[in-house]
């Protein structure tokens, strides 16, 4: 009997997590879905089939909490196939350079950057055990500059500076990783789960198209 294929998903405030979750459920995967505070005890209250997959509380500012879901994955599995970083958080919508506070900047950047690199640090190991390993990190256009400096992108105007600048250097770091890793047989790559049709941060969905090109790549 094939031996199911292991993926983590993690989890913070834009709710995709439980998602993607279900799409990796849908395509016989063993599921870990990491998720922190609030997330976590929305998610926890929903029961029923939620629990196909397996809940873990986590911090992902924490390298004790990451190294606790580090421990589930090797008892239970010895093995980790996909990590999908979706944990992310935003604030500072609209603000100008005199309203911006430095420490807010900072916590964007322990979820939306810092907490990436520890937990691909932390789990290598687990990846180098799968026969086809990869990473998946979940970015937005908000960290493209080609698309920033177009004016006739729609976010082209929007101020949130922790946000963007998490995700453009999000991006570099897996450009970077990617060159590294080549040699390898991780697989690591960007992907933007957001269809920006509608020009709001206030609906975070997969359209049909979107969901396509996820599971291209999870396969």
């Amino acid at each position: 009997m094939k031996t199911k294929r292991v993926a983590v998903v993690t989890e913070a405030g834009n709710g995709l997590g439980k998602t993607f979750a279900n799409i990796l459920l849908n395509h016989e995967y063993e599921v870990i879905l990491a998720a922190s505070k609030k997330s976590f005890e929305n998610l926890s209250q929903e029961g029923g089939a939620l629990h196909d997959y397996k809940l873990f509380k986590t911090d992902f500012t924490s390298l004790e909490s990451l190294t606790e879901l580090k421990s589930l994955i090797t008892s239970k599995f010895g093995k980790l196939d996909l990590l999908i970083n979706n944990a992310e958080i935003a604030n500072g919508f609209g603000q100008k350079i005199e309203q911006i506070r430095i420490e807010d900047v900072k916590q964007v950047y322990e979820t939306n950057l810092f907490a990436v690199i520890r937990i691909i640090q932390l789990f290598k190991p687990l990846l180098e055990k799968s026969d086809a390993p990869s990473i998946i990190n979940m970015t937005s256009a908000l960290g493209d500059i080609d698309k920033m400096t177009d004016e006739n992108f729609c976010y082209a105007n929007y101020c949130m500076t922790a946000y963007a600048t998490s995700k453009a250097a999000l991006n570099m770091f897996t450009h970077l990783q990617c060159k590294e890793f080549k040699p390898s047989k991780i697989n690591i790559q960007n992907f933007d789960p957001v269809a920006l049709k509608n020009c709001t941060h206030n609906s975070v969905s997969i359209k049909d198209g979107i969901k396509d090109d996820f599971i291209a790549l999870i396969k």
